[in-house]
């Protein structure tokens, strides 16, 4: 996933100072603009691509909500505000999520994942809506995950292995493990299953990274062994023979 392109509108210095931070802390989000009235933001939006906008709700002049009655093709509008009660009105304009100052780096996290749902999510509903539509396929290549307090991009070339572990699953690179709170099973759905074979209840392996298998053992290129379950392993020999 490319850098999602942000701009803030606010009127308030210290909410920009605010979501300068948070937006500055994950290596997915880049800033471009900030203003500091929605007749600003709005000359910038319809001359620059803007995939992320957040956007307070009582400005001077043009209003939050009044801007976006304004807008036919919208960015993904996160909105911040200290007022709790234009929640209910401010969602029959699709925005992402409804943000009530002040709000912590948590609560951030959680809006900008469900803009990041959305983006997987976008292409489906497009087909379910123009089901006689052509449109061009493209396969993920990546995983997006919540690791600590960040939000990290895994491309399916790099990922040797997974592990679960608990409520968690580890994730082997090259570079480095990452765990995330997410099952074995979500991580399947998500994988390439051209690339990734299950082998055990608690693993999943890249075909390209395994070396051989003797007995309930598997050896990857780079040394590692794991065990091989008796439900997966006949499904894994035939795999490693196509």
């Amino acid at each position: 996933m490319n850098q999602l392109n942000c701009i803030i509108i606010d009127d308030e210095e210290g909410a920009h100072r605010v979501l300068e931070y948070f937006i500055s802390q994950l290596k997915q989000l880049q800033l471009n603009g900030s203003f500091y009235t929605a007749v600003e933001a709005m000359e910038y939006v319809y001359n620059n691509q803007v995939d992320v906008m957040f956007l307070d709700i009582n400005m001077p002049g043009l209003t939050g909500m009044e801007m976006l009655e304004t807008m036919s093709n919208k960015p993904f509008v996160i909105l911040t505000t200290a007022y709790k009660e234009y929640a209910l009105e401010s969602y029959k304009y699709d925005v992402v999520d409804y943000l009530v100052k002040p709000f912590d780096f948590k609560t951030f996290l959680s809006a900008i994942d469900k803009v990041i749902n959305r983006l997987g999510t976008s292409k489906k509903i497009l087909e379910q809506n123009n089901p006689n539509a052509q449109q061009p396929v493209t396969k993920a290549d990546h995983l997006i995950l919540k690791v600590d307090n960040e939000i990290v991009k895994l491309d399916f070339n790099t990922i040797y292995y997974t592990q679960s572990y608990g409520n968690y699953v580890k994730f082997f690179t090259a570079e480095k493990m990452f765990m995330s709170q997410i099952t074995t099973q979500e991580v399947e759905n998500k994988l390439d299953p051209e690339l990734f074979v299950r082998i055990h209840k608690s693993y999943l392996v890249a075909l390209k990274e395994i070396s051989k298998i003797a007995g309930g053992e598997l050896s990857l290129k780079n040394g590692t062994i794991l065990p091989i379950g008796k439900f997966y392993k006949k499904n894994l020999i035939e795999r490693m023979k196509s």
